[in-house]
């Protein structure tokens, strides 16, 4: 079953945001999000490619990557990876908050929304 999140990246005055299907738990995102996407640049780059299916260490696309056929520690994007369309990431004024977990980078660190509760910093290990 599937723990579905959106993904806002805070860029100037509005949010570029995408939906990530699987694994959008804070134990799986957080540490993913804090080492891997904890700068403006690997921060935009991570949601450039649009819709999520599962979030990893990387947002490369090595050789033979694909939805069908992923390469481990890499993202896999319903866009470039399935050739979907309408993934493309959403600017909106204020983040999404549409789903189970909503993880925001707001220039500085990341922070995350459970189940549109109170905003907390996101940290490496979470207890919830």
């Amino acid at each position: 079953m599937a723990t579905r999140s959106n993904i806002n990246v805070k860029v100037g005055d509005i949010y570029h945001c995408v939906y990530c299907h699987w694994d959008g738990y804070p134990e799986h995102h957080g540490p993913i999000l804090t080492a891997h996407y904890n700068s403006q640049e690997l921060a935009e780059k991570l949601v450039s490619h649009g819709d999520i299916s599962s979030l990893e260490n990387s947002s490369e696309q090595p050789e033979g990557h694909s939805f069908s056929t992923p390469v481990k520690g890499y993202t896999v994007y319903y866009g470039r990876d399935r050739g979907e369309s309408n993934t493309d990431f959403k600017k909106k004024n204020k983040p999404l908050t549409q789903e189970e977990y909503s993880y925001i980078w707001d220039g500085e660190k990341w922070l995350f929304l459970d189940c549109h509760k109170e905003e907390k910093q996101l940290k490496h290990a979470i207890s919830l």
